[in-house]
């Protein structure tokens, strides 16, 4: 070969190889028709064409154009350049970096996306990291398949059936075991999931036995009876951070009673949305169920850095407030609905609660002996959202609200607010009552990472709310607050200073610690999601 022939080549390959790696005159094809919305996206980006095919780990430069949609298949590309069209992951991760633009729609399937507040994408973001879609070499070609999805007849919950154990004033340690069988070649799919649990405080043993089964994909129905500890204050803080809290420092945020449950439910979802389409999910429940309530008492808890009691409050600050006991039959019914989009997330949910008693009534003026009489109507509501602007800072909102529309809301169905996750100036449990309302607001702007995946944070937020009727009037309390936090995704542990309002009169400051975690907007009477969609 002649130097000008050398020279040539040499300079073909210095230019081939600084562009990205690129899978030329190979065919990518389904294994079959497609069979579901991950292979009907992936078909109908193979017929439109005009695309290149990156199978290898690629890094597009900053300085570097590619002028086509770009199919990733089995790979990971990292995108700081331009990529003018839209974006196809399949089984495979995509890094957008700082000043990474990708004018069109992204979709990854299978594999990982790692998001920049400094990136640019034109189009929408569809983000399934749990498709089961797999890329196979073919003579020399690219076959995409879909793995079936096949469930365990037979799975213990954590290790080896073990659930995480809980910790708190009336039980003291909680050890459950766990597990769930799984029927599938039986109509309906039905499924057994059943706990028992040991309550080292009293010395006894609860439980819990639920069957479901699944006409469609998108219908549950199902029984359940159980005998557990309940709490209605669960949105304040996750129950393994109660029991971090309780151990550490004293701080049950939580008020319980026993429940002894029976009863009938079901669940209708929306069809999951198509693959390339940004839609909204939701979900309606209705369910009847018998429960008999029981006050329990409070026990003297060990904690590592017990503290004594705020001013305003009485030396034994955790007493857990007796409840109406006896029984009651309840119908419940509730809608939520849910959007995730890649600057955040919106939902909300509201439920209704009406309920008879289930004890003989005495006879009066309009109710014969024997007759059950009305109780209560209660509603509840709640909003949760969480956005990332454009300029890379995070606000997140907290709305919930319960009213007891009529009737006599009885002691179980009462709730509380105050102390950190609601209003970190007044004491754990410091309002109680058949209404509640509660709202906060917070503003972060991130020091190191960034706002969409983890980092450093300094943070802002306001709180107000009130817990009010049965003799208590209606009153607002609020905060504002700020601090440190180290977030990752929507979990972060917090600390700062709180001024606002005391447990009397007047206001207070206080420095706080707070995990705090993203709040559902499910209703708490709904029976949970069920294991099998």
């Amino acid at each position: 070969m002649s130097p000008a022939w050398r020279g040539s080549v040499v300079l073909g390959l210095g230019l081939l190889a600084a562009f990205p790696a690129a899978t030329l005159a190979q065919e990518v094809r389904l294994a079959g028709a497609p069979r579901n919305d991950a292979e009907r996206a992936v078909a109908e980006f193979l017929e439109r064409g005009g695309y290149v095919v990156w199978a290898r780990d690629t890094v597009l430069a900053r300085d570097e154009v590619v002028d086509s949609h770009v199919l990733v298949l089995e790979a990971s590309a990292r995108i700081s350049g331009r990529i003018e069209g839209d974006v196809l992951v399949v089984d495979g991760d995509l890094f957008m970096r700082t000043r990474g633009r990708v004018s069109g729609d992204v979709v990854v399937l299978g594999g990982g996306f790692y998001d920049s507040d400094l990136a640019e994408i034109g189009g929408g973001v569809t983000y399934r990291p749990n498709e089961r879609i797999r890329v196979r070499p073919t003579a020399g070609d690219f076959e995409v398949f879909s793995v079936a999805a096949e469930r365990e007849p037979f799975e213990l919950d954590g290790t080896l059936g073990v659930q995480i154990p809980t910790y708190q004033r009336v039980d003291a340690v909680t050890i459950g075991w766990g597990a769930i069988a799984r029927f599938d070649k039986v109509g309906g799919r039905p499924d057994l999931e059943g706990s028992v649990r040991f309550l080292t405080g009293p010395g006894s043993l609860e439980g819990s036995l639920r069957n479901s089964w699944y006409p469609s994909s998108r219908l549950r129905l199902g029984l359940h009876g159980s005998r557990e500890t309940r709490s209605m204050d669960g949105w304040m803080r996750s129950t393994w951070y109660n029991s971090l809290a309780t151990l550490v420092a004293d701080d049950d945020a939580f008020n319980y009673y026993r429940g002894d449950r029976a009863g009938v439910e079901s669940e209708w979802r929306s069809k999951e949305p198509p693959i390339w389409e940004d839609a909204a999910t939701w979900s309606a429940t209705v369910g009847a169920f018998w429960e008999n309530a029981t006050s329990l008492e409070a026990r003297d808890t060990w904690a590592l850095f017990k503290r004594d009691a705020p001013e305003g409050m009485p030396a034994d600050r955790h007493p857990n407030p007796a409840v109406d006991d006896g029984s009651h039959y309840s119908l419940v019914g509730a809608f939520e609905w849910m959007k995730r989009e890649r600057s955040g997330r919106t939902a909300f949910g509201f439920g209704l609660e009406y309920s008879i008693d289930g004890e003989t009534p005495v006879s009066g003026p309009g109710n014969s002996a024997g007759t059950p009489e009305f109780t209560f109507l209660m509603a509840e509501g709640r909003v949760s959202a969480r956005r990332v602007t454009r300029w890379g800072h995070a606000w997140d909102a907290f709305v919930i609200s319960r009213v007891g529309v009529a009737g006599d809301v009885p002691g179980q169905r009462y709730s509380v607010l105050g102390g950190p996750g609601t209003i970190p100036t007044l004491p754990l449990r410091a309002l109680r009552g058949p209404h509640l309302l509660y709202a906060d607001l917070g503003y972060a702007v991130p020091v190191l990472g960034m706002a969409t995946l983890g980092g450093l944070d300094v943070f802002v937020r306001g709180s107000a709310g009130s817990a009010w009727g049965a003799g208590r009037a209606f009153g607002l309390r609020g905060a504002g607050s700020g601090g440190v936090a180290v977030r990752l995704w929507e979990f972060q542990m917090e600390t700062g200073v709180a001024v606002g309002s005391a447990p009397g009169d007047g206001s207070r400051a206080a420095w706080f610690f707070d995990v705090r975690t993203r709040r559902s907007a499910r209703p708490s009477q709904m029976p949970r999601v069920g294991r099998g969609f």
